[in-house]
Order: structure tokens, then sequence, then C-alpha cells
């Protein structure tokens, strides 16, 4: 699946895009720290949706529940990793951000340090 591109990445492509017009030296930072906090926060629930989701049980006893049941989990499997793919996205947008703060002169470390993750 990480060939694929994910159903958001289009979007994410024409915000990102939209952002790389606007970024400039004094905003640059800022704005890749904004993608990987909100990167950080996406992970949090996905792992917090992960551990507290053990999916769709049984509704009943018959045939079309265990069908259902197993349709269901796929969709939301589906789901959950459609997620994980736009979080990459994400952090890949912030990685793509780092290239244009180097360019306005940024050091590794100054960009490192616009953003620590919380922990």
């Amino acid at each position: 699946m990480a060939d694929s591109p994910g159903p958001f990445r289009p979007k994410l492509d024409a915000a990102v895009a939209s952002v790389a017009m606007q970024v400039n030296r004094d905003n640059v930072l800022k704005a890749r720290a904004v993608l990987m906090a909100e990167a950080d926060r996406l992970d949090d629930v996905l792992t917090n949706a992960r551990n507290n989701n053990p999916g769709i049980g049984l509704c009943g006893g018959d045939p079309v529940s265990r069908d259902a049941q197993a349709a269901f989990n796929e969709r939301i499997e589906a789901l959950f990793e459609g997620c994980k793919q736009y979080n990459s996205d994400l952090r890949e947008a912030a990685s793509a951000l780092d290239e244009t703060a180097r360019f306005y002169g940024y050091t590794d470390d100054e960009i490192a340090n616009s953003y620590r993750p919380r922990g």
C-alpha cells in the first residue's frame, strides 16, 4: 500500500503547493512545525484507535452476520491504513519544508529545533 498515493494525497499535495507558494523565511519553520504537530496528534489518535477498537464483533449467529463482520472489519482496516498514509504524507510535506528552510539559510540544527515532539 505504500506505493499508492492514498485517497488524501491529491488534496494534501494541493495544500502543500499552496503553502509552498506562501512560505517565506519568516514563516517556513512555523509551517513545518504545524505539519509536524498535526502528524504527532494523528499518531496519538491512530494509536488510541488501534488500541481501543478490537473491530466489529458478530451481531448474531447467522451466516450473514459473519460475512458482515468480515466486510466491516476490512473497511475499518482500509480506513485506518488510509489515515496512516495521510499521516505519512504530512511528515513528507514537513520534510519538503526542511529543504525550503535550508534554501532560506536555516541550519539543520535550527530546523530540528523549530519543532520538538512532546514527550
